[in-house]
């Protein structure tokens, strides 16, 4: 873990209003402490978080250098070019076959998907989610569909203009949109996959919480994008167990991919109640699958009182240095999944977006 990058993604996190002055204090006179950041370190930050009920908060250094500007100029597939198309199907193929099978075996444990038989009834495209734990846990989603098509929504700045990025682009990763304009091509991307049968993926907490075991509360974007194509959500969820032998020697972890029942959108309510219905539905699966795998209940740790917490560390506590920045909250509340429609017009508006200098 580079200790200079996690410092300055730090100062970062507390200039944005993501963390409070206390969290950020406490963390930094840690790595401090030990010499360096380290994984214990990023443990105890990540309980800090779930402490504060902080699910969104970004919790890894974010590289943005090379990433794709997709703010409407965005090419998302050239499919009148049969080049195009020959490269996506090879690279569509190796994905399936290494992602799914070596990524998912090796770096996660993952050789059998128990709850598969659940997905044998779905004819043509539906969306899957699941929880974020780690770099290549896409994999993980790769296995559980075997040979299906499959497409993976990602922020944009996991899509790199650089020869490994430009293979997971021909392969399988969409974008979101980073500004207004890029929406439609986004939207477009979207209906095009799903015409062909494909299942898309969507990481509905939205941010990467490496091997986090218990569910965080979904965004609304995919359920939003279920209704509007008229497909079904399978929520999936990535749980662990205690690895063993080699696994415990080179620390890695050991995962199952436990699979939902599908979800479909509930056309009695209103179309603006549908996606928050669907969201809530599907995590409810996702706690439920991670009480019957642990056998035990879901329990966040007992909330922090923010104002005792920093009082603790500086001694000079204030409300105003306790509290994450509420108009970058109000402003922000939902990240990059959340995607506002409006009724009376054609415009998409990316919720994360504050302007188009973002891309």
């Amino acid at each position: 873990m580079n200790t200079a990058k996690y410092l300055k993604f730090l100062r970062q996190s507390l200039d944005e209003g993501e963390i409070p002055q206390e969290l950020y204090d406490s963390t930094v006179a840690e790595i401090e402490k030990s010499g360096g950041m380290n994984r214990d370190i990023y443990r105890r930050f990540l309980s800090e978080l779930e402490r504060r009920r902080l699910f969104n908060v970004k919790t890894e250094p974010i590289n943005y250098e090379n990433s794709a500007k997709t703010d409407g100029t965005y090419k998302y597939s050239h499919r009148k070019n049969p080049f195009w198309n020959i490269g996506h199907g090879i690279t569509a193929f190796i994905f399936k076959l290494l992602g799914g099978y070596l990524l998912g075996g090796i770096v996660y444990g993952a050789w059998r998907v128990k709850d598969r038989k659940k997905l044998k009834n779905l004819k043509g495209a539906f969306i899957t989610t699941s929880n974020h734990v780690g770099y290549v846990d896409a994999a993980l989603t790769r296995r559980a569909l075997g040979f299906k098509k499959q497409y993976i929504v990602a922020a944009p700045f996991n899509c790199k203009n650089t020869l490994g990025g430009g293979i997971l682009k021909i392969a399988t990763m969409i974008p979101l949109p980073c500004s207004v304009k890029g929406v439609r091509a986004f939207n477009d991307e979207l209906k095009y996959v799903a015409s062909r049968g494909a299942a898309i993926h969507f990481y509905a907490e939205q941010t990467m919480w490496i091997r986090y075991e218990k569910p965080r509360p979904y965004k609304e974007g995919a359920f939003y994008y279920a209704d509007m194509l008229d497909v079904p959500v399978v929520p999936m969820f990535y749980c662990f167990r205690e690895p063993k032998g080699l696994r415990k020697l080179f620390g890695l972890p050991r995962a199952d991919i436990r699979i939902g029942d599908p979800i479909y959108s509930d056309k009695s309510l209103p179309k603006n109640e549908r996606k928050a219905d669907m969201a809530r539905r599907a995590y409810s699966a996702a706690v439920a699958i991670y009480e019957d795998y642990n056998r035990k209940p879901l329990e966040y740790l007992p909330e922090l009182d923010v104002t005792a917490a920093y009082a603790a560390v500086t001694d000079e506590a204030s409300i105003d240095e306790m509290q994450p920045n509420s108009t970058a909250d109000a402003e922000n509340p939902d990240g990059a999944e959340n995607i506002i429609f409006n009724e009376n017009t054609s415009t998409r508006e990316s919720d994360y977006v504050k302007n188009d200098s973002d891309c």
